[in-house]
């Protein structure tokens, strides 16, 4: 399931590209009654036009008006350099497929949305139906633009966010694995919007990861709804 974004790279004539104020560009691509019939003819799709229980609410988080995502990003110099040194000793950003476009597999219960921008990579697998016993949601997170510790740090601040929020996690590094299974359609729809708002809230967090109490100063204000400190 994880591989669906890539599978889908390479095949953009049978995508629909979603018209949305984000920093990232998302191309659809419906398996199942993920779109609205009517729309298939549309060059964009507005949020509207998706039937997608998942993307739909995973969609609503990414959309937060709270998240500043435009506006430019208070970084230490600290920050700022590590991310250069990164930079200057990794592969280059084209060869990483880094700021590639996020492709998203739907259907009307179910999403895959890969993501490759900002030098991480990450990937939301869900299905959200009605029988519970067949709900999850499936998240993997990794790498970053900044140095391994500040990484770390940032994969730190998902660990306590999402473990707050009643998912299962595992952490090595820069990587992290987080499951949550089993919950009515209500819950796991709530938590996709959680998630889609914490997506674009660690975009380039790991450049304000200074100290090693920076994890948990962010996780408390995600979880307070302190949006603005993002």
């Amino acid at each position: 399931m994880f591989r669906f974004g890539d599978m889908a790279a390479r095949d953009r004539d049978h995508s629909f590209k979603l018209d949305v104020p984000l920093p990232i560009e998302i191309r659809l691509f419906d398996v199942g009654e993920g779109i609205d019939g009517s729309a298939r003819d549309l060059a964009l799709l507005k949020p509207e036009h998706i039937r997608s229980i998942p993307m739909k609410a995973f969609l609503a988080g990414l959309l937060d008006p709270r998240i500043k995502w435009d506006q430019p990003r208070s970084v230490s110099a600290r920050g700022f350099l590590s991310v250069l040194g990164e930079s200057m000793a990794a592969p280059p950003a084209h060869a990483q497929k880094v700021g590639s476009v996020s492709y998203v597999v739907i259907s009307d219960r179910y999403m895959n949305f890969s993501t490759k921008a900002g030098y991480h990579f990450s990937t939301v697998d869900v299905y959200c139906g009605e029988s519970q016993n067949k709900n999850y949601i499936h998240f993997r997170f990794a790498g970053g633009g900044a140095g391994l510790e500040r990484r770390a740090r940032r994969v730190r601040f998902l660990s306590e966010v999402l473990s707050s929020l009643d998912f299962k996690v595992q952490t090595r590094q820069d990587f992290l694995v987080a499951r949550l299974e089993k919950y009515d359609q209500a819950f796991i729809s709530e938590r996709l919007v959680d998630l889609g708002r914490l997506t674009l809230c660690s975009r380039q967090l790991d450049m304000l990861m200074d100290t090693d109490s920076s994890p948990a100063f962010f996780a408390r204000a995600f979880l307070k709804g302190e949006i603005e400190r993002f």
